[in-house]
């Protein structure tokens, strides 16, 4: 060397982007060396990925720990052989060379007498072909769980630097899950001393919990976002037995706060989250409201669709793939996966959403999907969203050209699936084979003597058929007594089920449906979220009449003849009038059921104090029973002021089904009740029968 000095520069060959001065002592020693590193060195392959990065605990770096990359989570949980595996340095610093894919990556370790775990929280992460930096953040090892004597379940406690975690919640999933992120099978907040307890039933369960540190709970988890692995996962609910657990968590791309140590990494390598952060690779758009107005801090969230009909599942639950619009509204959700992908914005994670929320599907057509294949990016995939149930501004409304659709006499008009997006008029007779969509700001009127014909179309083959009227904008349909709206089968030989619905979901306000008759369907109208008035219009030969969640509902003068079930409904938000109709012929007249979807806190769901009024109906003669509690159903409710087809309580008792005859139900609260059938109950126009029951005297217009 010049000058007589013995420094050499070499390049690491273990951490390429690394330039270190090795003092060289002597050329024996050089070459020892370069044999130990030889022994040492990782087998590569052609198109390999180099990932490096750190291993800590909260005391420093964590050297000779093992880094693993497991190709799926059955295979970590089955301890399978590694895609690939490396050795921690003294400065915690590893390198992997792996083939694209997507693997789990994982790192265990000891420190003194301690051991440590750490679960990368992005897991399953996408490896392509760029090199990366990937630090793993390690806690100590948690104990296996310990059984108490209890209903199945678990219970414990989350800390984070040893101290008890607040406002964070506990989700857990199915182990066969493809990733841990989203709404769990059951998701819980967690008590300010960090304590948890949920029922689950038996079965393997991978327990994760988060905290946003900052802004809604609802976004993706940002810098500084606490995430929690159970180390022992998956745990094991047994029945009869209570698992009590604890464990504890690490910042989300936020090394410094988990531990102070001075950084290794060079700027030209760029980490994980930078990879994604720069993605160009995934579903990009705007989400604005109705006036085009920017809505900043909106969450946007893609599932993934597994049916070729959209399925309300999509509503209430979240999704790892998801994002915040900034301040002008743009969102861009990075997606490695090929797929169909239903986009929707809103403000809430899980459940429904509520009245007052921001909401809006993606109306590019009626499965509200985007077609997604890796390494593109998919645009001008953009969002009207507004606030759900809400009282509009006072003022004129917008006017805007229509388009008319059919003629009074003329030939049948035959739609295939449509997205409706400027106001419209349908005449005549009209015949869907598929899908209508009424975008959020459009109206759809319906003229009297309109018939609206479904052809029996079963694309997810459950035998319902998918015929459907989705209003996320706004629907008229005014009959008259001398020539009502049909809403009914198209088939040869109709049959309950042959359509599934005319459905409103978060639409805006002032739906009105009068004069109308609804037959052969799964349910003649379903509302969600939405403001609905109906009177004077028959339902009849459908599985339901009506099924409604949350919704601000009038239902006046209507008659339920002759459905498996007249009114199904669950929740008790949203301001419901149920009065002067008639229900009956069915197999069971009213079906009130407690809600089945996942949220954050689920078990708060039946919690609703807005209580439905039913008035002044003749609720009587159905096969089964007049009024039904579903399975699970907690909530008294109250519906007096009804008859019943009797003045006898026994009699009306028979056909309530209630905690007299499943102790694990609640009661229905029939008294006082009427001594008599209500006059004019029903739709109005209607032929009574001798026992006070309406009759259509037929089923077709």
């Amino acid at each position: 060397m010049q000058d007589g000095r013995r420094l050499c520069y070499k390049t690491d060959m273990k951490f390429s982007h690394r330039i270190h001065k090795m003092h060289c002592g002597t050329a024996g020693a050089f070459f020892a060396f370069l044999l130990l590193l030889l022994a040492t060195s990782v087998t590569t392959h052609a198109g390999d990925v180099t990932i490096e990065g750190r291993v800590f605990t909260e005391s420093g770096p964590l050297s000779d720990a093992l880094v693993s990359a497991h190709r799926s989570y059955s295979d970590l949980q089955r301890k399978v052989q590694p895609a690939a595996t490396a050795k921690t340095d003294k400065d915690g610093v590893y390198q992997l060379h792996i083939p694209p894919g997507s693997y789990h990556f994982t790192a265990t370790g000891e420190s003194g007498s301690r051991k440590f775990f750490a679960y990368h929280g992005s897991n399953p992460i996408s490896v392509d072909k760029e090199n990366f930096w990937l630090a793993l953040l390690a806690t100590a090892t948690d104990s296996p769980p310990v059984y108490v004597d209890g209903s199945p379940g678990v219970q414990g406690r989350i800390t984070y630097k040893g101290k008890p975690l607040e406002g964070a919640y506990l989700a857990l999933y199915k182990p066969e899950s493809k990733t841990f992120k989203g709404l769990g099978v059951k998701t819980e907040s967690i008590g300010a001393d960090g304590r948890f307890r949920l029922q689950v039933e038996p079965g393997n369960y991978v327990v994760t919990a988060r905290k946003i540190v900052t802004g809604k709970g609802n976004r993706p988890l940002q810098k500084g976002d606490l995430y929690c692995y159970y180390s022992q996962n998956p745990l094991e609910v047994k029945a009869d037995l209570t698992a009590q657990i604890e464990f504890s968590c690490y910042p989300k791309i936020d090394r410094n706060d988990f531990v102070a140590t001075p950084p290794v990494k060079s700027d030209a390598i760029k980490t994980v989250a930078e990879l994604s952060a720069t993605s160009k690779s995934g579903i990009r758009g705007k989400v604005t409201d109705a006036n085009n107005r920017p809505l900043a801090g909106m969450s946007v969230l893609a599932y993934r669709l597994t049916s070729p009909v959209f399925q309300m599942y999509h509503v209430y639950h979240g999704s790892e793939f998801s994002a915040e619009t900034d301040e002008r509204g743009n969102f861009l959700i990075p997606i490695d996966t090929d797929g169909d992908y239903g986009v929707v914005a809103r403000d809430t994670l899980g459940d429904g959403p509520h009245r007052g929320e921001l909401y809006g599907l993606y109306q590019g057509n009626v499965r509200h999907a985007v077609t997604f294949k890796q390494g593109e990016l998919v645009g001008n995939i953009n969002i009207i969203a507004g606030k759900v149930m809400d009282v509009p501004a006072q003022g004129k409304e917008r006017v805007q050209s229509e388009t008319i659709v059919g003629t009074p006499a003329g030939t049948p008009v035959i739609l295939d699936d449509t997205v409706i997006t400027q106001d419209t008029v349908w005449q005549g007779e009209i015949i869907i084979q598929g899908v209508i969509s009424v975008k959020r700001g459009a109206t759809l009127t319906i003229r009297p003597g309109t018939v609206v014909r479904f052809k029996k179309i079963d694309r997810d083959q459950n035998d319902v058929g998918d015929g459907e009227i989705l209003v996320e904008g706004r629907l008229i349909a005014r009959g008259n007594a001398d020539n009502k709206i049909v809403f009914t089968s198209a088939q040869e030989k109709p049959a309950a089920n042959d359509w599934s619905y005319l459905q409103f979901l978060a639409a805006n306000r002032g739906n009105i449906i009068e004069n109308c008759r609804f037959e052969y369907a799964f349910a003649g109208v379903m509302i969600h979220y939405a403001d609905v008035r109906i009177s004077d219009s028959v339902f009849q030969h459908n599985n339901r009449g009506i099924h409604y969640n949350t919704a601000d509902l009038n239902v006046d003068h209507c008659s339920f003849i002759d459905n498996r079930i007249g009114i199904r409904f669950m929740r008790l938000e949203g301001n419901v009038l149920i009065a002067n109709n008639d229900i009956s012929r069915n197999d069971i007249g009213v079906l009130f059921v407690r809600q089945h979807v996942n949220a954050v806190d689920f078990d708060l769901l039946n919690r609703g104090k807005e209580m439905p009024r039913f008035e002044g109906n003749n609720i009587f003669a159905n096969r089964t029973y007049n009024f039904s509690l579903g399975e699970g159903q907690e909530r008294d409710i109250t519906v007096a002021g009804n008859w019943w087809g009797s003045i006898k309580r026994e009699t009306i008792a028979e056909l309530m089904y209630d905690r007299s005859k499943d102790n694990s139900l609640s009661k229905i609260l029939y008294e006082p009740f009427l001594p008599e059938p209500v006059r004019n109950a029903g739709a109005r126009g209607l032929r009574p029968s001798a026992t006070g029951q309406a009759t259509t005297g037929g089923t077709r217009p």
